[in-house]
């Protein structure tokens, strides 16, 4: 787990907030939020607004997730009544690939 936070901190993300179900950090570049969810593989979740203004970011997600860690992002309905937070999640086979879509997405988020 440090060597995630590691590489956050190494390409300029603070932690804003910690909870079981994931951790919220800040770009410093462009004050994107990222959240860093506790599944087996690394994943993040980006913001759906974000994303959807990015053809390149768009066309690599793997998806929507959904959860309520996701605080700071837009919600909607999923599965149950009440509308929950939602962003496009990205899945990471090693710490390095992490940290290189982490600079590459503070350098896209900045166009």
């Amino acid at each position: 787990m440090e060597e995630l936070l590691q590489a956050f901190k190494d390409n300029s993300f603070i932690m804003k907030n910690e909870t079981t179900k994931g951790i919220e950090f800040e770009s410093l570049h462009t004050n994107e939020i990222v959240y860093l969810l506790p599944y087996k593989e690394i994943t993040v979740a980006l913001n759906p607004v974000t994303v959807e203004n990015s053809f390149l970011l768009k066309k690599t997600a793997k998806g929507l997730t959904h959860s309520t860690a996701l605080k700071r992002y837009p919600k909607r309905i999923n599965t149950g009544e009440t509308p929950i937070p939602f962003g496009y999640s990205y899945k990471f086979h090693s710490i390095e690939e992490l940290s290189s879509f982490l600079r590459e997405f503070n350098l896209l988020a900045v166009e």
